[in-house]
């Protein structure tokens, strides 16, 4: 059984087509060339790939004065906006992004007695249930966490349940 396994990879990959077909390799490459504003530019052949890292095809289509141009056009683009608080969020559900930035404590250090949630994980199928350490973390806020741990979600007692960790929304507000 083994050996026919082996042997069908072996045919279905001796019979495999190339990646790239050939009149896209033979093509050649050719970079768009920028237009004059108002003139229209046609789209480029779809079976060409761009060659934009080419230096001396991109030398001769680029100067030193379009850069300065574009540069000078994004610049102009740029817009500086203040910086805000944050709204609150409608609902009733606890924000973990307000948990992580009540707290300091780091992730592993025991700041609540646990009993038994060796059990309640497997009990309860733990971590597994949730889709992200950030859905678990909310659960585990909502049913009286961090104080209480009904289904075992933060078995070392350290408020952050699964896993969950606190500092990229720390380090988001020092910076």
């Amino acid at each position: 059984m083994k050996y026919g396994v082996i042997i069908a990879l072996a045919l279905a990959i001796s019979g495999c087509q190339r990646a790239v077909p050939t009149d896209v390799i033979r093509s050649g490459n050719q970079m768009a060339t920028e237009t004059a504003p108002g003139a229209t530019q046609e789209a480029p052949p779809v079976n060409q790939i761009s060659n934009e890292q080419d230096f001396e095809i991109v030398a001769t289509v680029q100067t030193v004065e379009s850069d300065a141009e574009r540069i000078a056009a994004n610049r102009a683009k740029y817009i500086v906006m203040d910086v805000q608080a944050l709204p609150r969020r409608p609902g009733r559900r606890p924000n973990v992004v307000d948990y992580a930035l009540r707290t300091n404590n780091p992730i592993g250090v025991q700041l609540y007695n646990r009993f038994g949630t060796g059990l309640k994980v497997i009990s309860f199928g733990g971590c597994d249930r949730y889709r992200s350490k950030d859905e678990a973390q909310q659960d585990f806020l909502a049913k009286g966490g961090p104080e209480r741990d009904a289904y075992g979600l933060d078995p070392d007692g350290d408020g952050f349940a699964c896993g969950w960790d606190p500092r990229p929304f720390r380090l988001a507000v020092a910076n």
